[in-house]
């Protein structure tokens, strides 16, 4: 019935009265009202298709990394960027980010270096998450014009982040594999709980005022297949 480079369902109910377009995992669903044409999906769609190739793109790419085997020249993700892993023999087991690669030093002796690997990544990215949410989320407070009580870093295994009643707020070390737009539309979307403890239209227009595309950032994290 279409002609796209990619599978779409349309979805047609009297429940709806504009169309809409949702990618959910890697399928493309078009919502739309009942007796909505379809020369006037397929002109809908057609006109979103470059955003539509992106959005599928990035999904792929995110879900490569569902089986990881923490050898020579995989790719891990930080700030939105993915970095090779280069394995090298050392004296000392440890891991930096230098010259565009994950450096993992272990030792010869190591039975199990893809283990020690990953506990080391693990560990690199929660110290330097610490660090960049800290120094973020202070900067950010002032734009807010809030003060968290606390900022901690967590192993959530599904959420971004939280915020009590109190302002002590918490984020999932995971959040900086992320690109840095989704990174502070997480702390931003934190830092508004402090003036709305609710998801309300009050509080989701103030979320819009310090990120207006925070559905692109939504959608991103909802999409998103971390390796860890």
């Amino acid at each position: 019935m279409y002609d796209f480079d990619f599978p779409v369902e349309v979805i047609r109910t009297n429940r709806k009265k504009t169309v809409s377009i949702h990618i959910q995992g890697e399928k493309v669903k078009v919502r739309a009202p009942k007796f909505t044409s379809d020369e006037f999906i397929e002109k809908f769609v057609t006109a979103r298709t470059n955003w539509i190739i992106k959005k599928l793109e990035e999904i792929s790419l995110r879900t490569e990394i569902k089986s990881r085997k923490y050898i020579n020249g995989e790719k891990f993700p930080y700030l939105g960027r993915d970095y090779s892993l280069n394995i090298v023999v050392g004296f000392n087991p440890s891991l930096k980010l230098k010259n565009g690669l994950f450096e993992a030093n272990v030792l010869d002796s190591d039975e199990t270096p893809q283990v020690t690997v990953k506990d080391m990544l693990i560990s690199w990215y929660k110290e330097h998450s610490e660090k960049l949410l800290s120094e973020r989320t202070k900067k950010m407070s002032k734009i807010v014009g809030v003060s968290p009580v606390s900022i901690k870093i967590k192993d959530y295994k599904s959420r971004w982040g939280s915020c009590s009643v109190k302002g002590e707020i918490s984020y999932n070390w995971r959040i900086v594999l992320a690109p840095y737009k989704v990174i502070d539309y997480v702390i931003f979307h934190e830092l508004c709980h402090m003036l709305e403890h609710n998801h309300s239209y009050k509080y989701w227009d103030k979320v819009s005022q310090f990120v207006p595309d925070w559905r692109d950032c939504r959608d991103w994290l909802r999409s998103s297949n971390m390796p860890f």
